[in-house]
């Protein structure tokens, strides 16, 4: 005998949302902290004018959310906010699409920021951090550009020249057009460029400005779509432009300490400012701290030693020198069974 069930059985009362949320879940005390943090940095920056807008505490709630889970995609966070109960919590089941995230995200990043160090200080005064004992790690994530959009000076310069000649030809003909042809480029009035321009213009000041920024700092390439983005190797040896995330997290819940984006490909430039970071959000430095391979140097080794920090970090060094000197585990000496 098995329990009857009806997928499409209506509920008799309404059901309210924090039901589907058992009472010790951490999106509670993210929804509680988030409700308790100032945000006035945002609100300010909206208008009382238009349709409104999904309110700035929502939006933190699902991006901190997303982070605490790993999370960190606008696209999946949406597809999240329909089919994971506790999202629909945390939002009263209102869907803000993944360009209204990525939008807020980026509007507010530095105010993000703020709130952020707002959120770990409540989560110590709540007991939720450790004595100390923080993880750190960084991630490849790919920016919103080809590959393919990424060029060195010659081809800038290259393609500058391109742009300027479709330009001219654009203006040539807009020249020549009389009243008879007004239909091949609709209403336009005297004061408004075709369509093929605008677009032609918009592409040389993104070029342009993109050059610019590469002889500024020195860049052999830089992308067009997103002149930050650096090209960097990701898992399988592909390379695709990027931003290097590093991420500190505490021990004893969870709680991310730390965060911060950068475009320096090597996680090992990365150990002392994000000690830093972790040290001026959590107000004290870290006592131990658990990093992978990616940030062993003798350098960094010589400022944990000073900072009187006990670190875990795997030494790739001597990993590279001693490999294929042990005999125990040489796949030679297996017997392979077709």
């Amino acid at each position: 005998m098995f329990k009857k069930y009806d997928q499409n059985q209506q509920f008799l009362l309404p059901v309210r949302l924090d039901s589907f949320v058992p009472e010790d879940h951490i999106a509670r005390i993210i929804n509680d902290i988030i409700d308790a943090v100032d945000i006035t940095a945002i609100e300010s920056t909206y208008s009382e004018n238009g349709s409104p807008a999904y309110h700035p505490r929502l939006m933190l709630k699902i991006l901190l959310y997303g982070y605490m889970i790993n999370i960190r995609s606008s696209r999946d966070i949406h597809k999240m906010l329909t089919t994971d109960t506790v999202f629909m919590y945390l939002t009263a089941m209102q869907y803000p699409d993944f360009r209204t995230i990525c939008r807020f995200r980026s509007t507010h990043i530095d105010s993000i920021k703020e709130i952020f160090a707002q959120v770990v200080t409540l989560c110590k005064e709540l007991g939720m951090l450790g004595d100390g004992k923080v993880s750190l790690d960084g991630t490849k994530i790919k920016a919103n550009a080809s590959v393919r959009q990424s060029k060195d000076e010659k081809a800038l310069n290259k393609e500058i020249a391109k742009i300027h000649k479709e330009i001219d030809k654009i203006l040539d003909e807009s020249i020549e057009i009389d009243e008879e042809e007004d239909e091949k480029y609709g209403d336009l009035t005297p004061y408004e460029m075709p369509k093929e321009l605008v677009n032609k213009t918009k592409r040389l000041e993104k070029i342009e400005a993109a050059k610019k920024k590469l002889e500024e700092e020195k860049l052999t390439k830089i992308n067009v779509t997103d002149n930050d983005a650096r090209i960097m190797k990701h898992k399988g040896g592909n390379k695709k432009p990027s931003y290097n995330g590093q991420v500190a997290v505490d021990d004893k819940e969870q709680v991310i300490v730390a965060a911060d984006l950068v475009v320096d490909e090597n996680d090992v430039h990365q150990l002392d400012p994000m000690i830093l970071h972790i040290w001026a959000t959590m107000g004290y430095k870290p006592t131990i701290l658990l990093a992978d391979a990616g940030y062993f140097s003798y350098d960094n080794l010589e400022l944990l030693k000073r900072m009187g920090i006990d670190a875990y970090i795997p030494d790739n060094f001597f990993k590279v020198e001693e490999r294929g000197k042990s005999k125990w585990f040489r796949k030679s000496i297996f017997k392979f069974d077709e």
